[in-house]
């Protein structure tokens, strides 16, 4: 009998160790599987693809998962397979959040988002919860708890153990956490993907990708950082009140990386090949823009420019529109909406890129028009490349003739983007001085730049044939990157950066970028080396309309000749930053880390979004009329773009040529025997993610009385 009586317990221990160590590797790779199968629907690398193509970074979201469950291994057995039952749970659910937070926006969630929970209630579109499925979940739920607390038998502890296991848990934790002694991350080769943020998700990892991220979100406040210091500095800083005078349209035009081919010597050209630029540059107020980024980061360029805030006080590698910017700040497109101005962005690529559509909004702006919004000669990702300036010219003119009163544009534009494929001539380009594949790269790139100077020079056309007075800030974001950059900027080539990391006069080199300020009424040369952040300030002060408190930092800094924010890896070289520096270093944790002290301290500093902020220069798509025109029909539009499809009740797209009529009217003719009787359309407009960005109601294919 004691015999049958200590197999009997023997086997029982056996289950229990067994279904321990379920709980402590099995249910964080379960986790983990699920998890990933769950997110990756939005993605384009399905599981198995990422565990053998990213092997090691798969294997460090499986230890980071064990870790975790692991800590609380520290707990009594029955209470440990709950908690960790209940971390695969929540885990889960983080998972299919994720899943729909990259399918709506192309980003997966990051720790700031976090901040934003209570605002889900104000979401126009809530996201729909199947009652049957958060029942039967509740049910499963509750059974499986039931079975661990009523079903496991008990067996002795090894304290010992478990003590041990919750350290090197917490231990593991930490290391990956702080990077000390060594990083995991870097181990295995996280990518941090800060152009799409998704990109990291799908190669590091939902989890591992998640503590990246949140490593970047992770910033010690400045020095001195306090509630008081907030409200001292907007007592300090008082912006100048808006003068009487006639007030201009006000232009921001960023072009993706736009600089002077000069800059890589005069003597390899025929030709100048940005003529109009060099004639505004010479004529205008123009400088030096001291870029922070190289080869990319178009949106810190970009978040510099309409908040004055700067790249030096964020993390490395790190982009604000991604990470930082979840709730409103303070900017130019506020402080211009506030003077009368409407307020309207424009990017000729696609709106989610940079989390553009939704970022635009809390920055200020009335409307956004972005690349699927305009009647681009090739729709985007057809293989037709970038879309030329031309369209962010008419976009920008468009704009201009259609809102009433005064305009504030703020434009992106990306015809100088890369890649700069190898290309054997250009009439702009000497041949026999320079290398081969340089000159090739550079005939490239110099034809892209020639092209967009076209447009400079049409624009500023079009501007002074107006009656209203006109401002247009120009500049390029940073400079080009190439396929091999040094066959192009070092030993190879031309030369002009060799070590463009580890030397101050090669970043610099790589970093110096020309832009112009035009006036159409008392224009005037003026030289000014400047930080991006500059540009708002600069253009609120020319055009007569009060700013902020940021604002009134930046003033100040360019009254005192400090206009340029050194880097931080060359202080030594530039100088250290100044008093007014690190007040606006103050004001910017405190909007974007910190507890928004502004708030309360600084009145009118943070505004609201526009209610009917929109996508898209008009604000509804409207069919106007519907002509019935031999064998076929005529739909009369106002606000549909030229690539929205025209989708039956079933969702099948009816074959239309589209004609462009002019000020937003637009026709799609279709074939009569395409239409049934009775049957039901609408037009819908997709983005690349299969989302619909904008629709009209169902209507009848008839012709109108």
């Amino acid at each position: 009998m004691f015999t049958n009586l200590s197999k009997t317990i023997t086997v029982k221990k056996l289950i229990v160790w067994m279904l321990t160590v379920c709980f402590m590797v099995g249910l964080p790779f379960l986790t983990l599987y699920v998890s990933e199968t769950i997110v990756r629907k939005a993605l384009d690398m399905p599981f198995s693809v990422w565990t053998t193509e990213f092997t090691k970074r798969f294997a460090l979201n499986i230890i980071i998962l064990i870790a975790i469950f692991n800590v609380l291994y520290i707990l009594p057995r029955k209470w440990f397979m709950f908690t960790s039952f209940l971390v695969s749970c929540i885990l889960v659910i983080f998972a299919v959040a994720n899943n729909m937070k990259i399918e709506l926006r192309n980003s997966p969630i990051s720790l700031g988002d976090f901040a934003l929970l209570n605002e889900l209630r104000g979401l126009e579109n809530p996201v729909d919860l199947s009652m049957p499925l958060i029942i039967g979940g509740s049910v499963a739920f509750l059974a499986i708890t039931a079975a661990i607390f009523w079903l496991v038998p008990k067996v002795k502890e090894l304290w010992v153990l478990k003590i041990g296991v919750s350290i090197l848990s917490m231990a593991f934790l930490a290391i990956l956490w702080t990077g000390y002694p060594f990083s995991p991350m870097e181990k295995v080769q996280f990518q941090n993907t800060w152009w799409q943020q998704e990109v990291g998700t799908m190669r590091n990892g939902l989890f591992g990708n998640f503590v990246l991220l949140a490593q970047q979100a992770k910033i010690d406040p400045p020095e001195g950082y306090s509630k008081n210091t907030i409200e001292s500095i907007g007592k300090d800083y008082v912006p100048a009140e808006s003068t009487a005078e006639e007030k201009p349209n006000v232009i921001i035009l960023m072009s993706e990386a736009f600089i002077d081919p000069y800059h890589f010597g005069e003597e390899h050209f025929t030709q100048d090949p940005i003529p109009n630029f060099r004639m505004l540059y010479d004529e205008s107020m123009h400088g030096t823009m001291y870029s922070p980024e190289f080869g990319g980061g178009t949106a810190n360029v970009e978040f510099e420019a309409l908040t004055g805030l700067s790249r030096q006080f964020m993390p490395d590698s790190s982009v604000a529109y991604q990470l930082y910017v979840k709730k409103p700040l303070p900017s130019a497109a506020y402080a211009f909406k506030d003077a009368g101005y409407e307020t309207t962005a424009i990017h000729s690529y696609f709106g989610w890129y940079y989390q553009r559509e939704s970022v635009y909004r809390l920055l200020g702006f009335d409307q956004f028009i972005s690349g699927e919004m305009m009647d681009l000669d090739h729709a985007l990702g057809s293989g037709w490349g970038f879309p030329k300036d031309h369209n962010i010219t008419n976009s920008v003119l468009e704009t201009l003739d259609t809102t009433e009163g005064l305009d504030f544009v703020h434009a992106v534009a990306v015809e100088g983007h890369q890649p700069y494929k190898p290309q054997e001539e250009s009439e702009l380009v000497k041949t026999g001085e320079l290398p081969d594949i340089t000159r090739q790269y550079l005939n490239k790139f110099t034809d892209k730049m020639n092209s967009v100077d076209k447009e400079i020079g049409r624009l500023v056309e079009e501007l002074e044939k107006r009656d209203e007075p006109s401002i247009l800030v120009f500049f390029g974001d940073h400079y080009p990157t190439f396929g091999n950059n040094n066959q192009v900027y070092g030993s190879q080539g031309t030369q002009i950066a060799n070590n463009m990391l580890g030397d101050y006069d090669d970043f610099i080199n790589t970093h110096n970028v020309p832009y112009f300020i035009w006036k159409s009424e008392g224009n005037e040369p003026k030289e000014l080396d400047l930080s991006p952040n500059q540009f708002g300030a600069i253009a609120l002060e020319m055009a007569g309309v009060k700013g902020n408190t940021v604002t009134a930092i930046l003033d100040d800094m360019r009254a005192k000749g400090d206009a340029v924010i050194p880097y931080n890896q060359w202080q030594k070289q530039m100088g250290a930053q100044t008093e007014e520096m690190g007040d606006l270093h103050q004001i910017q944790f405190d909007l974007l880390h910190g507890k928004r002290h502004v708030e309360k301290t600084i009145p009118g500093l943070i505004a609201m979004p526009a209610n009917d902020y929109h996508l898209g220069l008009y604000p509804e798509m409207d069919v106007q009329k519907i002509i019935s025109n031999g064998n076929s029909f005529e739909i009369l539009t106002k606000g549909v773009p030229k690539f929205t499809k025209i989708l039956s009740e079933n969702d099948e797209e009816l074959v239309a040529e589209w004609n462009e009529l002019g000020s937003g009217l637009s026709t799609f003719t279709v074939n009569k025997s395409d239409v049934e009787a009775g049957e039901k359309f609408r037009f819908a407009l997709y983005d690349s993610l299969e989302n619909i960005l904008r629709n009209t109601d169902y209507f009848e294919i008839a012709e109108t009385p």
